[in-house]
């Protein structure tokens, strides 16, 4: 498992999981404040399934992955810089770089969500706190 930024550990952050926001009762995921064209890794070998624009997320990517504990997971990058490529990535790889793309952004930055399975943005059980999440994992590592 590696970590979506280089920096991800001591990167500054914005909302984080779970945290009332402008837009939403709750954030689904973290932000990190970064400069724009900073590169995003694949956290795993996983496949692109979607790679499209939307209002608040601005260019977004959606990466779907398996895990032991948990099955699939669908983790979504949003505010790219531009659309990332549809298709599989190895772990590492470059899936993509940061933005400041869509309504819900006030500087560049990069928003990292995961879900269980398909995202379902009206059922906040269905997500998983990122930084959570990949702390387990460099543990493990």
């Amino acid at each position: 498992m590696i970590f979506p930024l280089k920096n991800w550990e001591k990167a500054k952050r914005g909302y984080r999981f779970g945290e009332k926001t402008f837009y939403s009762p709750r954030h689904l995921g973290v932000d990190h404040v970064v400069p724009a064209g900073t590169e995003i890794f694949a956290p795993a070998d996983c496949e692109v399934i979607f790679s499209g624009c939307g209002a608040q997320g601005g260019n977004t990517a959606w990466a779907s992955f398996r895990d032991k504990e948990y099955g699939t997971l669908v983790i979504r990058f949003m505010h790219l810089k531009r659309l990332s490529r549809k298709g599989k990535y190895k772990a590492g790889e470059i899936i993509g770089y940061t933005g400041n793309t869509g309504k819900a952004t006030t500087c560049p930055h990069l928003h990292t969500d995961i879900s269980r399975g398909k995202v379902n943005i009206r059922k906040f059980s269905n997500f998983i706190d990122p930084e959570k999440y990949f702390s387990k994992r460099a543990e493990c590592a």
